[in-house]
C-alpha cells in the first residue's frame, strides 16, 4: 500500500490549504486527506495536480508502507 508523504514538502515551502487550494482547484477537505498521512484512494488526476503544484513527481510523494 502507498501513502502520500506531503507533511514534509509543505512545510519546506510555507504553504497553506488556502493557496494549494487556489492553485490546484482541489477541495479543502482533499487537501487535508492528503496531508493527514492517512490512505485514502486517490485518483490519479489528484496526484498530478499536487505534484505539479509542488513541482516534483509524482513518485516523490509517494511512500509504501505496510498494510495494516
Amino acid at each position: 500500500m502507498y501513502i502520500v508523504n506531503l507533511y514534509n514538502i509543505r512545510w519546506k515551502k510555507k504553504y497553506t490549504y488556502n493557496d494549494i487550494e487556489k492553485a490546484t482547484g482541489l477541495s479543502k477537505a482533499t487537501i487535508s486527506n492528503l496531508f493527514s498521512g492517512d490512505y485514502h484512494d486517490y485518483q490519479l488526476s489528484t496526484l498530478e495536480k499536487i505534484s505539479e503544484f509542488f513541482n516534483c513527481e509524482i513518485k516523490d510523494i509517494l511512500i509504501k508502507v505496510e498494510e495494516k
